[in-house]
């Protein structure tokens, strides 16, 4: 199935800078991907938020496809699903390590 992201790729490219300039001081490294880019790793064919969370006794990732229904949001309500979907991760690795979950 062909995913249609191509409209949005000025989007895709905004949120790599805004995500790039997050990651200064922070224990979640968050990196986005657009198919033809180097390190890109999907099958799918959407652009992904890869978002690696080092805690102390290991390191994690998760990759969040950006699909044309996310892509279609405005640029700061897709910002804060991303952020979300990263708070919601870096809860599961600490529950999970540190809760005892």
């Amino acid at each position: 199935m062909k995913h249609n992201w191509e409209p949005y790729k000025n989007k895709v490219l905004q949120l790599k800078e805004i995500f790039k300039a997050k990651n200064e001081g922070s224990e979640t490294e968050v990196e986005v991907f657009m198919p033809g880019d180097e390190g890109y790793d999907s099958e799918v064919g959407v652009p992904y938020v890869l978002v690696r969370y080092s805690s102390d006794n290991a390191s994690h990732e998760r990759r969040i496809d950006l699909y044309e229904y996310h892509l279609k949001k405005d640029l700061s309500d897709l910002i804060n699903l991303i952020e979300h979907f990263i708070q919601e991760f870096e809860m599961e690795i600490d529950q999970s390590e540190y809760g005892g979950g």
